[in-house]
C-alpha cells in the first residue's frame, strides 16, 4: 500500500509541479545544499550526490545455539588473523548404555557434517579440542568473545587436515556416508573416560552433562591463506562423536556408541581476531580510529567483526526551506558497489542488513524493511558487483521530523554463524563506482 502511495504521488507531482512552484514561496533549488539546478523547475526531481558520512567499527554479536557451527582458521590480507570454533555439550543417543563388563576403546572420532566454507579450503588446517571443566547453560547468552574454562590437554593432539568441502564420499570402515565431513581422532584417554562412567550417567542427558561437560572445538592460526568451514551441529546422521570399542571377550566383534548435539543442548561460537595483522589502511581506520578514511573504503565482516556507520547529515534540513509545500521521496537507493579487494576466494556475501540507530545505541528495523525483502533488498548483484537497500520511507521519516537522523548500521546476515566479509567503495573512493544515495522526490502543496 506504501509503495502504491508513492508511485501515485510521482503522478501527482508531475501535474501539480508549475503549481507548487507558482504557490511556494521559496524554489526548490534551496532543497539539500543546491542539489537542483535553478532551471529544472518540473515536479519530480533527482539527486545522486546528498552528502554521506560513514566508517567502520567493531561488532560483538550473539552467538548461543546458531544456525551452524564455525571451525577453522585464515589470514586475510586486509582483515588479518582469525580463528573460529565452538563450544559444545554432547547426549548419549541411547539411554541407559551398557558397554558390557570388560570393554576395551578402539577409537573415539568426532565427525562433523561440513555444508559450506568461506577462504582458501587447501590450506592445512590444525585441530584443537579441549574437553570443557565448566558447565554450559541453556539459559545464559553467550557472545563471539566468550569462554569457558577447558582442561589444557588438547584431545586432537593437533590433529591436521584439509576441509575438502567438494568431497562427497567417505568409506569409514563398513560405513559409507555420502556427504563431505571432517574427522578428527581424539585421545584414548578421553574414550577410556566415556566408557568407564557408571550407567547412572548414561540414564538423562543431563546427568551425563554433569560426567562429561562437553568440548571446545578450534583451529590454530595459519601463516597464510586458510579457510572457515561452516558445521551442521545438530545434524545427527553425520555430526556426531563416535566411540568404537570392544569387549575383551570378543576382540574380534566391534561396536560403536554415538553422542549427539541436538537443539536442546547448548552450543555457541567464539571468534579470535587478529587485527593487528590486517592491510595499513584497514588497520589505520578501525585499531586508530582514524574514521574519516571510512570515506573511502568501508569493511564489513562477520563473525563479531566489523559493520559500518552510515549517516545522511543534511537530509533532516532538506525541506526546511519550503513554506505552505511538502518534500516527498518517491524513492531513495543506497548503492554500495564492491571494492575490487573482493575477489574468487574472499566472495561477496549473499545478504546484508541496514537497521538504524535510536538515541540510546540500540538499533531498529527500519520501516522501508517491513514492507518485504522485496522491495528493501539488501542483496549481492553479482552483475553489477554491488549492493542496493530502498530506505525511502526511513528518508521520509526524516525529513518530516517524525524520526531523529543518528544514522544506520550496515552489516553482513547471519554475522554468528556465517563467515564472510566485504570491502565498499565510499562515496568519496578514487574508483568511478562509489557510495552514493540516489533520490526522486516531488515538491507537492500541503
Amino acid at each position: 500500500m506504501k509503495r502504491h502511495r508513492l508511485t501515485t504521488l510521482i503522478g501527482i507531482a508531475f501535474m501539480m509541479g508549475l503549481v507548487a512552484i507558482a504557490s511556494c514561496k521559496k524554489s526548490p533549488e534551496s532543497i539539500g545544499n543546491n542539489l537542483i539546478s535553478g532551471d529544472d523547475y518540473i515536479g519530480v526531481y533527482h539527486t545522486d550526490t546528498a552528502e554521506i558520512l560513514c566508517h567502520s567499527y567493531f561488532d560483538s554479536v550473539a552467538t548461543s545455539n546458531p544456525t551452524s557451527g564455525l571451525l577453522g582458521a585464515m589470514l586475510d590480507p586486509v582483515f588479518g588473523g582469525t580463528e573460529a570454533g565452538f563450544y559444545t555439550q554432547f547426549r548419549p543417543s541411547v539411554a541407559g548404555q551398557s558397554f558390557g563388563s570388560n570393554p576395551v576403546v578402539d577409537s573415539l572420532v568426532l565427525q562433523l557434517y561440513l555444508i559450506g566454507y568461506y577462504g582458501d579450503t587447501t590450506t592445512i588446517q590444525t585441530a584443537n579440542v579441549y574437553e570443557l571443566v565448566d558447565t554450559l547453560s541453556y539459559e545464559a547468552s553467550y557472545y563471539g568473545h566468550s569462554t569457558v574454562a577447558t582442561d589444557v590437554i588438547d584431545c586432537a593432539n593437533g590433529y591436521q587436515f584439509c576441509p575438502c568441502p567438494n568431497t562427497k564420499m567417505h568409506i569409514i570402515g563398513t560405513d559409507t556416508v555420502s556427504q563431505s565431513i571432517i574427522r578428527i581422532p581424539l585421545s584414548q584417554e578421553l574414550g577410556n573416560k566415556l566408557i568407564s562412567l557408571d550407567t547412572t550417567a548414561y540414564s538423562r542427558p543431563d546427568l551425563f552433562k554433569q560426567y562429561f561437560k562437553g568440548l571446545y572445538v578450534t583451529c590454530a592460526p595459519v601463516g597464510q591463506g586458510g579457510a572457515i568451514s561452516s558445521i551442521s551441529l545438530t545434524s545427527n546422521t553425520y555430526t556426531l562423536l563416535q566411540l568404537y570399542y570392544h569387549n575383551a571377550a570378543t576382540p574380534n566383534k566391534a561396536m560403536r556408541y554415538n553422542y549427539y548435539i541436538t537443539s536442546s543442548d547448548t552450543y555457541f561460537n567464539h571468534f579470535d581476531h587478529d587485527y593487528t595483522l590486517g592491510s595499513p589502511d584497514f588497520v589505520n581506520q578501525l585499531l586508530d580510529e582514524q574514521e574519516g578514511l571510512g570515506q573511502s573504503t568501508l569493511y564489513l565482516q562477520t563473525m563479531g567483526g566489523v559493520r559500518a556507520k552510515v549517516l545522511f547529515p543534511n537530509v533532516s534540513h532538506w525541506a526546511d526551506s519550503l513554506e505552505g509545500c511538502r518534500m516527498i521521496i518517491n524513492e531513495a537507493k543506497l548503492i554500495l558497489p564492491a571494492s575490487d579487494l573482493v575477489d574468487s576466494v574472499y566472495k561477496a556475501p549473499t545478504n546484508f542488513l541496514l537497521v538504524g540507530f535510536s538515541s540510546d545505541s540500540t538499533t531498529y528495523l527500519l520501516p522501508d524493511y517491513l514492507e518485504g525483502s522485496a522491495f528493501f533488498d539488501g542483496t549481492y548483484n553479482s552483475s553489477n558487483k554491488s549492493v542496493t537497500f530502498r530506505i525511502s520511507e526511513y528518508l521520509q521519516s526524516i525529513i518530516m521530523k517524525k524520526q531523529d537522523n543518528l544514522g544506520l548500521s550496515l552489516g553482513i546476515n547471519g554475522a554468528a554463524y556465517n563467515a564472510s566479509r566485504y570491502v565498499i567503495n565510499g562515496p568519496q573512493a578514487p574508483s568511478a563506482e562509489k557510495m552514493r544515495l540516489e533520490v526522486t522526490y516531488s515538491i507537492v502543496n500541503e
